[in-house]
C-alpha cells in the first residue's frame, strides 16, 4: 500500500510539473521578445539608413557624371576616339562618336534619376546600376593596367582624377550598386511610384536638349584654362610663365669665397670657379597658378605665344584644330575680321593644325590673306570647344569666346567697346543671336 502512494505521488507530481513548465517557458519568452525586438530593430534601421545613403551617392555621381558630359560633348567625344584609337579601332565618324556620347550620358542620367526617386522596379533599376558599374570598373582596371589614356574622363575637365584614383573610386560606387541591390526593398520612394514619370520623362529630355545646346554653342560651365575671365598670363605655361615659378641661382667659389649670382646677372671675371646651379621653387609660386601649356608658331616657326598673351589691347584668335574638317561658312567673317584688326590695330592670329598643303588649300577656298600661326590640335581643342572657333583677348584676358553658330556681327567702322552692361545684355548665354559689341 504504502509503495502505490508513492508512486502515485510522484506521478502527481510530473504531472504538476509539467503543467508548470509551459508556464516557465512562456513567462522566458516574453523576457526575450524585447530585446530580439531591440536588435532586429537596431539591424533595420542601420541597413535602411545604410542603403538610402548608398543610393542617393550613387544618383549624385551618376547626375553630375552625365552632366559634365552634357555640359561638354566635344569633350566627351574627343575622349572617346581617344579610347577607340587605344582599341585599335578605325577613326570613327563624328557623327557616331557624338551618339555613342548622348547615350552613354543618357544611361548615367536615367540611372542617377531613377535612383533618386526611388522608381517602381527598384530592384531592376539597382540591378542595372550595378551591370553599369561592373563595366565601368572593368574599363578602368583596363586603363589603371595598360595606361592606354591618362585620364578616364568619367567627369570631364570638371575633376581631373588619375587611373588608380578612378580604380578605386569605381570599386567604391560599385559595392554600393551591389549592397543596395541586395537591399533593394529598404530603399524609400520620394513620391508615388504612379508619379515617377513626372520628374523622369522631363529630366532626361532636360539632358538630350542640354546636350544638343552644348554640341552647337559652347559649354555652359566652362571648366578648360581657357575660360572667359581667364588671364592668360597666370594660367599659362609658356617658357617664361615657367621661368617665373622658380629661382635659379649660380654658385661660383674663389679660395673659401663663395658668390651666387642670379640667371641673368653677369657671369664674375675668370678667377671665379663655378660650383652649381640652385634651382628651388618660390613659395609664393605653387603648381596650380599655371594650369595649361599653349604655345604659338608663327608661319617662321618662331614662337610668339608672348607676343599673343602679353599683347596690350584686344587680340582675335581664330581657332582651327582640325582644318580638314573646319566649316568654311565662316571664313567670309574671318577676312573682314582681319580687315577690321588691321584697321584699328587689333591682333588677328589665325592658328590652326595644318601642314603648306591644307593653307593653300584654305587660301584658295576662302580668299584669305591672313598669316597662317600653327599649334598642336588638342591644345587648340582646350582654348574653344569648337572647330573653327572664335576668341577675343583683352591685355591676355579672355573676355570672349564664340562658336561659329554663335560668333556675333560687328560693326567695322567702329572700335571695340566692350562695357560691363554690354556684355551681360549681349552674353551669349543668354542670347544666341548676332549682335553688336561696338561703341555707339
Amino acid at each position: 500500500m504504502r509503495r502505490m502512494e508513492t508512486s502515485e505521488k510522484k506521478e502527481t507530481a510530473k504531472v504538476v510539473e509539467a503543467q508548470e513548465q509551459p508556464e516557465l517557458s512562456a513567462k522566458a519568452s516574453e523576457a526575450v521578445k524585447p530585446q530580439n525586438r531591440k536588435k532586429r530593430s537596431r539591424w533595420f534601421k542601420t541597413h535602411y539608413t545604410a542603403v538610402n545613403i548608398c543610393r542617393f551617392v550613387l544618383a549624385a555621381t551618376f547626375l553630375f557624371s552625365a552632366f559634365t558630359k552634357a555640359n561638354d560633348p566635344v569633350g566627351l567625344t574627343i575622349k572617346l576616339g581617344d579610347y577607340a584609337a587605344a582599341l585599335g579601332l578605325v577613326r570613327l565618324p563624328d557623327y557616331m562618336l557624338y551618339s555613342m556620347g548622348m547615350i552613354l550620358m543618357l544611361v548615367e542620367a536615367i540611372l542617377g534619376v531613377y535612383l533618386f526617386v526611388g522608381m517602381r522596379r527598384r530592384r531592376r533599376v539597382a540591378a542595372a546600376a550595378t551591370l553599369f558599374m561592373m563595366v565601368m570598373t572593368a574599363v578602368t582596371i583596363w586603363i589603371a593596367i595598360y595606361n592606354p589614356v591618362s585620364d578616364c574622363g568619367c567627369f570631364g575637365d570638371a575633376i581631373k582624377l588619375s587611373n588608380a584614383q578612378t580604380l578605386m573610386k569605381n570599386v567604391v560606387l560599385l559595392a554600393m550598386a551591389i549592397y543596395i541591390t541586395l537591399k533593394h526593398k529598404m530603399m524609400f520612394r520620394l513620391i508615388h511610384k504612379n508619379w515617377n514619370w513626372l520628374v523622369t520623362v522631363p529630366c532626361v529630355l532636360a539632358y538630350a536638349v542640354f546636350y544638343t545646346y552644348c554640341a552647337y554653342m559652347l559649354p555652359v560651365v566652362d571648366y578648360l584654362p581657357f575660360a572667359e575671365g581667364a588671364n592668360l598670363r597666370q594660367t599659362i605655361k609658356t617658357g617664361d610663365a615657367l621661368d617665373m615659378r622658380y629661382k635659379s641661382t649660380i654658385v661660383y667659389k674663389r679660395g673659401d669665397e663663395t658668390l651666387e649670382i642670379g640667371i641673368d646677372d653677369d657671369d664674375p671675371d675668370s678667377t671665379w670657379t663655378y660650383v652649381e646651379t640652385r634651382t628651388v621653387m618660390l613659395d609664393n609660386v605653387t603648381d596650380d597658378e599655371a594650369t595649361a601649356e599653349f604655345y604659338v608658331l608663327d608661319s617662321d616657326g618662331d614662337d610668339i605665344t608672348d607676343d599673343i598673351i602679353q599683347g596690350d589691347g584686344y587680340s582675335f584668335l581664330v581657332i582651327v584644330p582640325d582644318i580638314d574638317r573646319a566649316s568654311e561658312g565662316c571664313a567670309g567673317k574671318f577676312n573682314s575680321l582681319y580687315d577690321y584688326s588691321l584697321k584699328f590695330g587689333y591682333g588677328f592670329y589665325f592658328i590652326a593644325t595644318a601642314d603648306e598643303g591644307q593653307q593653300a588649300r584654305w587660301r584658295r577656298n576662302t580668299g584669305a590673306k591672313y598669316p597662317f600661326c600653327e599649334s598642336e590640335d588638342r591644345m587648340l581643342w582646350q582654348v574653344v570647344r569648337d572647330n573653327p572657333g572664335l576668341v577675343l583677348l583683352q591685355d591676355g584676358v579672355v573676355r570672349r569666346k564664340w562658336s561659329q553658330t554663335s560668333m556675333p556681327e560687328f560693326d567695322y567702322s567702329k572700335p571695340l567697346a566692350l562695357s560691363k552692361a554690354e556684355e551681360i545684355l549681349n552674353s551669349k548665354r543668354i542670347n544666341g543671336k548676332a549682335v553688336d559689341f561696338t561703341q555707339k
